[in-house]
């Protein structure tokens, strides 16, 4: 991540803070980003202004992974590197075979992966334990 697109991304975590001080601030980051560059980045605005950064959960696209671990390997392993939680989407759209195959190799680079699905609900609950929205879970 670039010193300009940091600085603006503290800029706008400070001035969502200031200004509308929500509970939560979910960003998505472009797909070239790698997350300990959003945690450093995530931090930078720290010295002006208080607010807690964090979890990482970094998503996998469960049917697109081969093609893009053949494609950028080394990227999404410095996605899913220092993720605090690795949640393989669509994971109802893959064989079981596949999910354990997929989480296999990712395990070497990060450690705690779920498959989830929002058709099916599955990995809903884990998602918003470590949000730490419990209230929310799905019975």
């Amino acid at each position: 991540m670039g010193c300009s697109l940091a600085t603006s991304l503290v800029s706008e975590i400070k001035k969502f803070r200031r200004d509308i001080d929500p509970d939560f601030l979910f960003i998505e980051p472009s797909e070239i980003v790698l997350t300990h560059e959003m945690r450093n980045a995530s931090s930078m605005g720290l010295r002006d202004i208080r607010y807690e950064s964090g979890p990482f959960i970094t998503l996998v696209d469960g049917p697109a992974f081969d093609l893009a671990w053949e494609e950028r390997g080394a990227l999404i392993k410095g996605q899913v590197a220092n993720a605090d939680l690795v949640a393989v989407s669509r994971s109802d759209l893959i064989e079981a075979a596949q999910s354990r195959r997929i989480a296999s190799i990712l395990s070497g680079y990060a450690e705690r992966i779920i498959l989830m699905s929002a058709i099916e609900g599955s990995g809903v609950n884990e998602v918003l334990q470590i949000l730490d929205l419990h209230q929310w879970d799905i019975k």
